[in-house]
């Protein structure tokens, strides 16, 4: 994770020397869609069917832009995540299984711009687990310690601009998401989780997933811009008009 954030420092810091604008837009950030976690021992399991939950994100993004065509995005977003799925023990019985965590998510997104608006991003995010909730049935228990304090995932996205002035900014896209470590912890994996109530031939890492759409509206704070004779000077707003 340090290496991939210090390389894309690197690139935007060469890039931004050589070339005419970077500027800095400051704003909010919704995101609502799909979520859970793939295990592979639940997926295999015939007891087992698993649905998807929907998921909500809210809060601040920091955009920093060189020239017309890169830029950073670094988010901070609060965030709930869900997995329901239903088991089918021995002797008939069907119960449901919901499993809630509410977390602050961590993105920091390479944007790379075309002309007519569109984007494509990616990069890491980094979620820090605040709490978990997990039911059997209609019991209900706080499971925090049985779950990772945080988790690693890549983010892929595409999306595009709705407006653009020199003053707000809104854009729309679309972001899946991936887990690359375990949302389990070892107390977790030595008790049989996320499935406790049931035990399977090895352990298997559970790996969230999410996907969804999202709403960013940003205002521009201002930059630094290269004139063609090569002199500097500040540009307030954004640099898209």
């Amino acid at each position: 994770m340090r290496k991939i954030f210090s390389a894309l420092s690197l690139l935007m810091g060469l890039y931004s020397i050589g070339n005419a604008q970077v500027w800095l837009e400051l704003g909010a950030k919704g995101m609502m869609g799909m979520t859970g976690f793939y295990n592979k021992n639940i997926v295999s399991d015939s007891r087992h069917d698993s649905q998807f939950g929907l998921g909500l994100s809210v809060g601040g993004v920091a955009a920093l832009n060189f020239g017309e065509y890169h830029g950073l995005n670094f988010e901070i977003l609060s965030a709930t995540h869900h997995q329901s799925m239903s088991f089918r023990s021995d002797d008939g019985a069907s119960n449901t299984i919901n499993i809630e965590w509410q977390s602050v998510d961590a993105y920091l997104m390479y944007r790379w711009y075309r002309d007519n608006g569109a984007f494509v991003e990616a990069g890491p995010k980094i979620t820090y687990v605040n709490e978990v909730q997990q039911s059997f049935g209609t019991d209900w228990s706080e499971v925090t310690g049985k779950y990772a304090s945080r988790y690693t995932s890549a983010a892929v996205g595409v999306g595009g601009f709705v407006t653009a002035s020199q003053v707000l900014t809104v854009k729309t896209g679309i972001r899946a998401e991936y887990a690359l470590t375990d949302l389990i912890s070892e107390q977790g994996q030595m008790e049989g989780y996320p499935a406790p109530y049931t035990s399977f031939d090895s352990y298997r890492e559970t790996r969230p997933f999410r996907a969804g759409f999202y709403l960013e509206v940003t205002f521009g704070v201002g930059g630094i811009a290269k004139s063609m004779c090569g002199a500097r000077g500040i540009i307030l707003g954004t640099g898209y008009n």
